[in-house]
């Protein structure tokens, strides 16, 4: 599968008739990305004796694999940032993050600190791919982690979930939707493979998220029941509306 990705991706360069050894290689480089460009994180879902998160930064590739770890390096721009270094996250090993050999996926670490700021404001913490000698920045190379200690929006409320599946956000809705799905960290329950996978879009060398919707319409409208005969269809006082109205039409 991760083969097929890099394939596609050279196909917009002219390059799809090129040996695989050549594919591989693409011009000698490996070019790192975040796989997101914004994240959020809200410790509003944890308990009260939890005062530090260590999160995940998923990271992708194109070109040869590693045939051992290959170690990259990521770096905070303070001067995008509202966080502080110290106070509201700590570095995780910045310039020793481990992508592992024969793949070309991984995960960075930040440790984010549940300062009192967070209970009054979102904080933001911008971060950036830096170069060292096994990669250069990709076309996603900063990351944005919105911090916070309240019930907020999250950023995978995107466009897909609002057109297709569970309509305009409001923190009800999402409160009932986590419930229905058992999730109870404030995560994406739609992200896992059952869900969603990620894509390469023809001159694009970082992937895109795309939902199946055979699975997800399903799940949403199993929701839509349950908000009706377990729920009663609570109104939406943000919505104006019962929630289960304000759903995506299948």
């Amino acid at each position: 599968m991760k083969k097929k990705y890099i394939v596609m991706a050279l196909a917009s360069l002219g390059l799809a008739s090129c040996s695989i050894d050549e594919v591989d290689t693409f011009d000698g480089h490996n070019y790192l990305s975040f796989q997101k460009s914004e994240l959020t994180y809200t410790f509003a879902f944890e308990d009260d004796d939890v005062t530090s998160k260590e999160f995940d930064l998923p990271v992708v590739y194109a070109g040869r694999y590693f045939d051992k770890d290959a170690t990259f390096s990521i770096v905070a721009v303070d001067k995008k940032s509202t966080a502080t270094e110290g106070v509201d996250y700590e570095m995780v090993n910045a310039s020793q993050q481990i992508i592992k050999a024969g793949t070309n996926e991984g995960n960075g670490k930040i440790r984010l600190l549940r300062s009192e700021t967070l209970k009054e404001e979102n904080l933001t913490l911008v971060l950036a791919i830096a170069q060292n000698a096994n990669f250069l920045p990709g076309v996603v190379d900063t990351l944005t982690v919105t911090i916070s200690d309240q019930i907020v929006q999250p950023t995978w409320w995107d466009y897909s979930y609002r057109s297709y599946y569970l309509g305009n956000y409001s923190k009800a809705k999402m409160l009932l939707w986590f419930e229905f799905m058992g999730v109870n960290d404030g995560s994406n329950p739609l992200d896992t493979d059952e869900y969603r996978e990620y894509v390469w879009y023809t001159g694009y060398t970082a992937p895109s998220i795309v939902y199946y919707d055979y699975a997800v319409r399903p799940k949403v409208a199993e929701f839509r029941r349950w908000l009706i005969n377990t729920k009663g269809n609570p109104i939406d006082e943000a919505l104006g509306v019962p929630i289960a109205n304000t759903l995506g039409n299948f």
